[in-house]
């Protein structure tokens, strides 16, 4: 892998909202080549709007023509873990992993509510649609607009770390709507920051639904403040689609759509890399102050799952990101005789703890919390005591590029948006974004509405393609219930000196295994 620049710790911004329409505002090329993939748009009319920047389909786009979905298939982990993992399910006293079982069996059907004698519309727009893999045809939107909101920490003390999913989210509408945007509508994309304050991101989610008629919003990175936009999201019937999984608060409202495994699922990945990859047992775990809710979610998950999969967590401390130094916990650790150390809490803290745990000779291997390479250049920063750190990762590796899917994200990068700064917020971006486009699948051509979207959504139940090409573990929404998506985990591994990625899946593995704690199962 390519060495990835450095950067210096967080820094705190002061910039007030900022609202994005379309494409950033930027000129694009204003006809499609004609020898690329297009997407179908037999029902989206053929007339441009006035005014309407459109832009050619990024060239490398769509020409693998591997079929779609092929690429990741839930349930590829070796069958002896597999076996393993639906073992110690059945001793949680839940019904195991009824959305990963569904979805490793399922050749696309689905349960009998989505199983028809023909492909649904969504199941045809994510088995051609090149955003998803696919080589169906691609052409420039050409309806009315729909305008999308996303809120999200942009600034504040952990601004920096969320701030690619902008780049992310920017990339996204310039290539969507070079393809197809949302069943031919053209996407107006309207960006609020919320500087990771309560207050202000509930008034900039209100502000976007009466100011700028938002039809839905994609992509909120707010693991400070999704707790204050709930009231504001029932109120307006306006869903959230794809979030940072941070918290239980994504996976216990019907309006809200993740589109990635849970907190409990990195708390998985935690134990499973230390017991698989590692081949140690005596766990430990730093987590979070300032996210208190979440980050005591994800310690909850860690201290259940531990026996189950032949762990034992020897210790578990909650410490402050703004803390200058961590000896004392590094300290507390290695008397612990700790061997493998989550670390839940963002990149710059993590460096500070590799720094405070050296000073106390104490190297252990390290599982980093995957939104805390958010930013990965505030990761990749040379700090050896990081280095061959294992990520369990519940949204697609950015610099993975094997897949149809994944080359298509890669090229519409190297197209729209060259150079930004990646990382796993902007690869939640871009993933919601995916989710958003099939959804739009019952959108009509005349009056498009939010209940289109809804009504598209909830015929998610786990079918095989739900995982929209690979981008996705299965997902399946409920109209009057929980979110259900199974603990499907990708991985990165820094290299030794942490100054870039020595390997990665594109791929990832599900487990029907469910923490005790975790809500999205219960009925």
């Amino acid at each position: 892998m390519a060495t990835r620049g450095l950067a210096r710790s967080l820094i705190a911004l002061t910039a007030s909202v900022a609202l994005l329409a379309g494409c950033g505002g930027s000129a694009i090329d204003t006809a499609a080549d004609p020898g690329l993939p297009m997407a179908d748009t037999s029902t989206t009319g053929t007339d441009v709007a006035a005014g309407t920047d459109t832009a050619a389909v990024p060239e490398a786009a769509g020409e693998d023509t591997t079929t779609p979905g092929s690429a990741t298939t839930p349930g590829d982990a070796p069958a002896s873990a597999a076996t393993a993992d639906k073992t110690v399910a059945s001793t949680t006293g839940k019904a195991p992993g009824a959305g990963a079982a569904a979805a490793a069996g399922s050749s696309g059907a689905g349960s009998a509510a989505g199983k028809t004698a023909t492909m649904s519309a969504v199941e045809k727009l994510v088995a051609t649609a090149p955003i998803f893999g696919g080589n169906g045809p691609c052409k420039p939107a050409t309806l009315s607009p729909v305008a999308i909101g996303n809120v999200s920490t942009l600034s504040g003390v952990i601004g920096e770390l969320m701030s690619p999913v902008r780049s992310g989210l920017e990339t996204f509408v310039a290539s969507q709507n070079a393809c197809g945007g949302l069943n031919g509508h053209r996407i107006e994309l309207f960006i609020g920051d919320d500087q990771g304050d309560p207050a202000t991101a509930s008034a900039r989610v209100q502000e976007l639904i009466q100011t700028k008629k938002i039809m839905a919003f994609v992509g909120h990175i707010q693991v400070l403040t999704v707790d204050a936009i709930v009231p504001i999201i029932n109120k307006y019937k306006i869903p959230v689609i794809g979030s940072d999984l941070t918290s239980n608060t994504w996976f216990t409202n019907p309006l809200m759509f993740p589109m990635g495994s849970g907190i409990q699922s990195t708390a998985y990945g935690y134990i499973k890399a230390a017991v698989d990859y590692f081949k140690v047992k005596n766990i430990g775990q730093l987590w979070c102050l300032e996210v208190p809710r979440a980050c005591e979610q994800h310690d909850r998950a860690f201290k259940e799952l531990a026996p189950m999969l032949g762990a034992t967590v020897k210790k578990t401390i909650q410490v402050s990101i703004t803390a200058p130094s961590y000896v004392q916990e590094c300290l507390a650790m290695k008397n612990a005789g700790v061997e493998a150390i989550g670390l839940t809490f963002d990149a710059a803290s993590q460096h500070r703890v590799a720094r405070s745990c050296a000073q106390v000779g104490f190297f252990p291997k390290v599982m980093p919390y995957p939104l805390g390479v958010g930013n990965e250049k505030q990761f990749l920063q040379g700090n050896k005591w990081l280095g061959n750190a294992y990520v369990s990762m519940n949204h697609f590796p950015w610099f993975m590029n094997d897949t149809p899917a994944l080359k298509y994200w890669h090229a519409s990068i190297n197209k729209f948006n060259p150079g930004f700064t990646n990382g796993g917020a902007a690869v939640m971006g871009w993933s919601s974004g995916a989710l958003l486009v099939a959804a739009s699948a019952g959108l009509s051509a005349e009056n498009p509405t939010t209940q289109q979207l809804l009504d598209t959504l909830w015929t998610f139940k786990g079918q095989k393609w739900t995982t929209l090409g690979g981008l996705t573990p299965p997902l399946t929404f409920v109209k009057n219930g929980n979110p259900r998506v199974p603990y499907c985990l990708w991985t990165g591994i820094s290299n030794a000196d942490n100054t870039g990625w020595a390997s990665g899946t594109s791929k990832p593995t599900c487990t029907d295994l469910i923490a005790p704690s975790d809500p999205q199962y219960k009925k």
